[in-house]
């Protein structure tokens, strides 16, 4: 069932493979030593390379949920074509409406000649809480071999065998290639089975995976975040452009004829000259707690050409991603910090919602942008950001479609801080009264507040001089609102949009 399993999933190289079991009658399932995904509906969906966000509605009891670390990049030279394929985890959960699920999905290593990057750990959180990591495969090295995902919680070796918890690696440190809460790469050195550059470790839960940072040394990935991270780089010298993974935790980059680790809650090793790099390892959270009643876990097989690629998460009702990313970006202006995104398709979307962070971690809504139109054609939108009280930002965009589903892009950040005059309102969304704050600098003079519907239409005009006014927003129809603030005295004008709920 376990192979059978990963040739369902792996179907199509480079694409993410989406597809969630929800089911709305508690049934006594058996314990299953594989989760089975056979006669499921399945949908290829572009990778985004971002997490995406899942809210349980009502009528649903249970979900299960399999998901599938990414596999390691190839090393194209070699005939074998056998990347460490990720491994598997598997539980029923029981849910109550309202739940949230975040799901990263992890990305395959990039393919190098004679080396490659190591894959991605695909997770799930509930509720906030850490339930389940897939640990991604090792890269593929010149001898056609890379090491698979583990179902266990420690990371593959990377050095002779590539088995768990082993500390065998080679080099100059008893560290090189060794599982642990990060994994470990190999030192600097020429390539060799005694002597290894070694590729760039998987990162782990605690910590991020190991390598000496050494120009001609692999990178090692990075530990896991509820946001995911980057793949490690290659070596600067040769092997540049051999990056391991996006993931919970990321796979580690590559070196000349040595492959990176894969990520996992521990990672795998990278692995020297001739030698396995390691597979991530895999965590599940114990039967009993977060609503687990049926769990288990399963070492990844060494996938080929025809189905290795991207994690998977697999169940019974569909997510369909509603968003595709084409591009983000963000700059720092002298008006502010300029947003840009541009979509290659959207289907069924409410709106979008710029958030804003201090520490990458967790993100305020500051503004809300309205779809400019739900087809499969290219659309731009920019957002200026003039209010960051923070002297570094981070930026992600909240996608939301008419079903309440989520997604988000990457996170853009920004070093360093201009003061402006700004102009706040909330709650936003807001249901019944909203709160509109302007700049303090205004306070104590007149200013003129109108709010206008998306045609430009006034709907509510007043004239206040304090910073803080409240506004009876119940009647407005659910929709985009606008936000013009004009100041008579400074003859100033700024304007923010928000969501009547």
């Amino acid at each position: 069932m376990h192979t059978n399993f990963h040739k369902k999933l792996f179907t199509v190289s480079n694409s993410l493979r989406v597809v969630l079991i929800l089911a709305g009658i508690v049934i006594a399932f058996p314990s299953y030593s594989q989760f089975s995904c056979s006669g499921l509906i399945t949908t290829d969906v572009q990778y985004t390379g971002g997490p995406q966000t899942f809210i349980v509605p009502s009528g649903v009891t249970q979900v299960r949920i399999s998901i599938t670390g990414a596999s390691g990049g190839e090393a194209t030279l070699s005939s074998a074509y056998k990347p460490g394929g990720g491994a598997t985890v598997y539980a029923y959960i029981t849910v109550v409406m309202g739940d949230v699920f975040r799901v990263i999905i992890g990305e395959k290593g990039k393919n190098g000649r004679m080396e490659s990057g190591g894959g991605g750990a695909s997770a799930v959180y509930k509720n906030g809480i850490l339930i389940m990591v897939a640990g991604g495969g090792g890269g593929e090295d010149n001898t056609g071999n890379g090491g698979n995902g583990r179902s266990s919680t420690n990371g593959g070796n990377g050095g002779d065998d590539g088995s768990v918890g082993s500390s065998d690696g080679c080099g100059s440190s008893t560290d090189n290639g060794k599982g642990g809460t990060g994994g470990n790469g190999g030192n600097h050195g020429e390539f060799s089975k005694n002597c290894p550059h070694g590729g760039g470790g998987g990162g782990g839960l605690l910590s991020n995976g190991q390598g000496n940072g050494n120009i001609n040394a692999g990178q090692p990935g990075k530990k896991g975040d509820i946001n995911g991270v980057t793949g490690g780089q290659g070596s600067q010298d040769d092997a540049a452009t051999v990056q391991g993974g996006w993931g919970w935790a990321s796979g580690g980059g590559a070196d000349y004829r040595e492959s990176g680790g894969g990520g996992g809650y521990s990672g795998g090793g990278g692995g020297p000259e001739s030698t396995n790099p390691g597979g991530g390892g895999s965590f599940v959270a114990a039967i009993g707690t977060n609503g687990i009643f049926i769990s288990d876990k399963s070492d990844g097989t060494n996938p080929n050409s025809s189905y290795n690629g991207y994690g998977t998460i697999c169940s019974l009702v569909e997510i369909v991603l509603p968003v595709t990313y084409k591009s983000f970006t963000a700059e720092s202006t002298t008006v502010g910090n300029l947003l840009k995104w541009e979509m290659s398709s959207e289907q069924n979307i409410s709106h979008y919602e710029v958030e804003r962070s201090a520490d990458g971690i967790n993100f305020t809504n500051i503004g809300i942008m309205a779809v400019a139109g739900n087809n499969a054609s290219t659309n731009k939108y920019q957002f200026l950001d003039n209010t960051s009280p923070f002297e570094s930002t981070y930026y992600q965009i909240k996608s939301i479609d008419r079903n309440s589903r989520i997604s988000y892009s990457s996170i853009r950040f920004i070093k360093g801080r201009v003061m402006h005059d700004l102009i706040s309102a909330y709650p936003n969304p807001a249901f019944d009264v909203l709160k509109i704050v302007l700049p303090q600098t205004w306070k104590n003079s007149k200013s003129i507040i109108t709010i206008m519907n998306a045609n430009g239409q006034a709907l509510i005009n007043q004239t206040v001089n304090t910073a803080e006014n409240k506004f009876n927003v119940k009647s407005l129809p659910k929709g985009v609102y606008i936000i013009k603030a004009i100041n008579i005295t400074h003859n100033q004008q700024l304007s923010l949009k928000f969501l009547k709920n």
